[in-house]
């Protein structure tokens, strides 16, 4: 499998599909705005008029796309990916959706003779340009054998999670981690901006130790900076939170920190930072305590408001 097709050339989009011309594959792309596809163009891809136009050229097409109703619309719309596919045709949909949607598309693509994986990823722009990202699979298990050797170009973990929708289950319990450890630092960074402790200290001590998390190491830097241009969005996170949430109703386990962290990136969205970088959940913890993280304060170091003496509860 040497024609690739690949669509959704955002952020991610983007430096994947560059990757994998660096890597030797043959690319068709397609992107909703044009204008997004140039620097792949420039890099030696070719464009087409339409998902379809895409897939009647290739032998698997990637998707990275922004939610559930853009792979749907890709996939199964006018001349979307299935108004052009052939038998044979596989689809790799490497963007974050619901499990359950994602099992719906691929249940359509079998009818026509196309396979389809789940292959949402995690890791930076950096990453993704590297082919460094980690990779979660869902599918015909032969389907991802076949398809491997793409995905390596990627990725450096690469793990198969299970049949269509895993793939995209286990990338909503990734991020459900990542969204409560990124309010965590946030917490932290203000409580410790009230106590009058300098956060770059607090970041310097996590460096090792138990405390030690990558929330810290890629979102504590940007909330210190002030730097919330989106890598990955308060929109992206708030939309997985609610995917996790809607599978632990299902299955009837209750997530009671999911449920209050996914409250702090609601308040972002209604504060109109939904296009922010997920580091700036810190700026509703800093408006809920009437500090900004980094600022000096006249509290020093140590007093609290806690009650003292023979009364403290």
């Amino acid at each position: 499998m040497t024609r690739i097709g690949f669509i959704g050339l955002g952020l991610m989009g983007q430096p994947m599909a560059r990757r994998l011309l660096a890597c030797g594959y043959d690319l068709v792309v397609w992107n909703r705005t044009p204008a997004k596809a140039e620097p792949v163009i420039a890099a030696g891809a070719r464009w087409a008029d339409s998902p379809a136009a895409v897939a009647r050229q290739v032998e698997v097409v990637i998707l990275m796309v922004t939610d559930s109703a853009a792979s749907e619309a890709v996939i199964c719309g006018p001349e979307g990916v299935l108004q052009g596919a052939r038998p044979g045709l596989v689809i790799i949909d490497m963007s974050s959706i619901a499990p359950a949607d994602s099992r719906r598309l691929a249940a359509r693509a079998r009818e026509q003779g196309v396979a389809m994986l789940d292959a949402p990823v995690t890791g930076s722009v950096s990453a993704a340009a590297a082919g460094e990202l980690g990779i979660m699979v869902g599918g015909p298990e032969e389907v991802f054998a076949a398809c491997r050797p793409i995905l390596a170009a990627l990725g450096t973990k690469i793990v198969y999670a299970g049949p269509n929708g895993a793939g995209c289950t286990l990338k909503l319990l990734n991020n459900l981690i990542l969204g409560i450890a990124v309010a965590a630092v946030g917490e932290a960074f203000v409580l410790a901006t009230r106590l009058g402790i300098d956060p770059r200290l607090l970041q310097e001590i996590t460096s090792v130790g138990g405390a030690r998390t990558g929330a810290m190491e890629s979102r504590g830097p940007r909330m210190l900076a002030r730097d919330f241009a989106p890598r990955f969005s308060i929109d992206n996170q708030y939309k997985d939170l609610a995917n996790v949430l809607a599978l632990a109703a299902q299955a009837q386990v209750p997530l009671p920190v999911t449920t209050l962290v996914q409250t702090l990136y609601q308040a972002a969205r209604a504060q109109g930072k939904g296009g922010w970088d997920s580091a700036a959940v810190v700026t509703v913890l800093e408006s809920l305590a009437g500090v900004t993280v980094g600022a000096p304060t006249d509290r020093p170091a140590g007093e609290s408001d806690a009650p003292t003496g023979p009364d403290r509860r």
